[in-house]
């Protein structure tokens, strides 16, 4: 399912960002990485709503997409102060 790849690629931004921050390579910025991590999930979560039909197989098979692209677009709202703090700003 495509949608899933665009999921694991915005976390993945944002694990990699993550990560070169704490190895003290770059510190980028809060914004440049949910930006950066939004732009998969959102295409990711329309990918997921479009699969979306009435048979209950369907539902459960979009709704891992659905939740796991909401969670990288959600992120800055849930963990923007974490997240800030982690990036050393």
């Amino acid at each position: 399912m495509r949608s899933k790849t665009h999921a694991t690629l915005g976390w993945g931004v944002v694990w990699g960002a993550l990560g070169l921050s704490k190895l003290g390579a770059i510190a980028p910025s809060l914004r440049l990485v949910c930006t950066l991590a939004a732009m998969p999930a959102v295409l990711g979560l329309a990918y997921a709503l479009a699969t979306l039909r009435a048979r209950r197989a369907w539902v459960f098979m979009a709704s891992i997409a659905v939740f796991a692209n909401g969670s990288v677009l959600a992120l800055p709202w849930i963990f923007g102060e974490e997240l800030s703090a982690a990036f050393g700003h």
